[in-house]
């Protein structure tokens, strides 16, 4: 099984993509290969929806070439999914959003699912991880406390990997995207499944 990530922005280096496959591949199936590709043109990170809207142009010729290359699925590597539906439209192969992926999974483990992302710009949050880890977990546990959320949803595809630091620790269900999104892929590869032509119209 091949699976191939679409980076929708363009400030990621070559060694973060690496350090992002490593983990990918330590937490994949036997057997799964995982890959990723960068878009061209696109913003540095995708903090706006006009950032989403700049991406999507790119990520729709991506996920066409992926298509193409005979990958089983593809990921667009962002919480908030930017041109995931108009994708669908455009190929047969499955194409999976980390977001949708973990508020449709959130909901098997839960009744009051919660997102949270720290409140520092998307390019900075593994800059400083320890940082960053000290402000999400203050997060939760405040909403933890007035009883705001019973399961968890890392919201930006930059908390990669820490939702099992942050699972151990607080004993609440905690999402990383990272891990639901590939592990949503195999699923549905490994069921023949593909995305509805009645829900996604094919745009030829």
């Amino acid at each position: 099984m091949r699976i191939r990530l679409i980076i929708p922005i363009t400030g990621l280096t070559g060694e973060s993509i690496e350090e992002r496959l490593s983990y990918l591949r330590e937490i994949a199936d036997p057997g799964t290969e995982v890959e990723a590709v960068q878009v061209e043109v696109g913003p540095p990170a995708i903090e706006s929806e006009a950032d989403a809207v700049l991406a999507g142009p790119d990520v729709l010729r991506l996920v066409r070439e992926a298509e193409r290359d005979g990958v089983d699925a593809a990921i667009i590597w962002c919480g908030g999914d930017p041109a995931l539906a108009a994708a669908r439209e455009l190929v047969d192969i499955p194409v999976i959003g980390p977001g949708e992926s973990m508020s449709a999974l959130s909901m098997v483990l839960g009744r009051k699912p919660c997102r949270v992302v720290p409140d520092i710009p998307v390019l900075e949050m593994r800059k400083d991880l320890d940082g960053t880890v000290k402000a999400l977990r203050e997060q939760i546990e405040e909403r933890i406390e007035r009883r705001e959320g019973d399961v968890f949803v890392l919201g930006c595809l930059a908390l990669w990997g820490l939702g099992k630091r942050f699972r151990e620790s607080l004993g609440v269900p905690i999402l990383d995207g990272a891990e639901v999104s590939l592990k949503m892929a195999e699923l549905v590869v490994k069921l023949g499944l593909r995305h509805s032509r009645i829900a996604y119209p094919r745009k030829r």
